[in-house]
């Protein structure tokens, strides 16, 4: 199970990087008033330019014609309308009262990014804590700005469920423990929990639809156990999040 979600996961990876152009747009400015923007395949001694714009047409343009030539930022640091996926991968580091005192986070989302420069989104992912669980979350983002390296806000909630069954628990009986032992190891099943994740963090381009994401933020989390004979245990954590991303719009 564990092998079989992390390939899946780091193939949705791999999804997101096939997408990607990189580089930067060339913007031609002309005297006559028009701007064409494009890839500029030669500029030769005489001033010629030749540029390639994005439906692979190809102009040719004299020096005569052109007022002056510059670079834009890449097309991702224009927030656009529309579908992304954004996969992330990070740890939740914390105590050690855990089995791993920095769990390995991998999330996968997708969603819809409106023109006021809020998205909302929603996926899953995997993360091993004493048991291996699979989180199911809605993901909600706010860009402070619409262009460049963007500071956002983020928030994610839902609910993770327990993929493993968790290691017998030994109880003791009523004698006593210490002169004499005696008890039994009765078994548990995880029954999962439900999270909260605030965030903060940073998104830089890197091409024309794929750009880097970082953020810190706060897990809130609860797991739920339940014993043989009836029993209930929860635990709660309290994380620091730190996660690096490619979101692909």
């Amino acid at each position: 199970m564990k092998k079989s979600t992390l390939v899946f996961m780091a193939l949705l990876f791999l999804v997101n990087l096939s997408f990607a152009r990189k580089g930067k747009k060339d913007v031609i400015y002309l005297k006559n008033g028009s701007v064409i923007n494009g890839q500029i395949i030669s500029s030769l001694p005489s001033g010629q330019v030749k540029i390639k714009t994005k439906d692979n047409s190809l102009w040719v343009f004299e020096a005569s014609q052109i007022d002056s030539i510059s670079k834009t930022a890449n097309a991702f640091n224009q927030i656009r309308t529309g579908y992304f996926n954004l996969t992330e991968a990070g740890i939740l580091a914390g105590n050690s009262n855990n089995k791993y005192s920095s769990p390995f986070s991998l999330m996968n989302i997708s969603g819809w990014q409106f023109k006021n420069r809020f998205s909302v989104g929603a996926g899953a992912g995997v993360e091993f804590f004493s048991e291996t669980y699979l989180p199911v979350v809605a993901d909600f983002r706010y860009y402070l700005k619409r262009q460049g390296l963007n500071p956002f806000f983020g928030l994610q909630g839902g609910y993770s469920f327990a993929l493993d069954t968790p290691d017998k628990q030994y109880v003791y009986g009523n004698t006593d423990i210490w002169r004499n032992p005696s008890g039994q190891s009765l078994d548990m099943k995880a029954k999962g929990g439900l999270m909260v994740n605030p965030s903060v963090g940073i998104c830089t381009p890197l091409g024309d639809n794929l750009a880097l994401t970082f953020s810190a933020g706060y897990r809130i989390m609860r797991h739920r156990y339940c014993r043989e004979d009836n029993y209930d245990i929860d635990i709660d954590y309290n994380r620091l999040s730190l996660k690096i991303g490619l979101i692909f719009q």
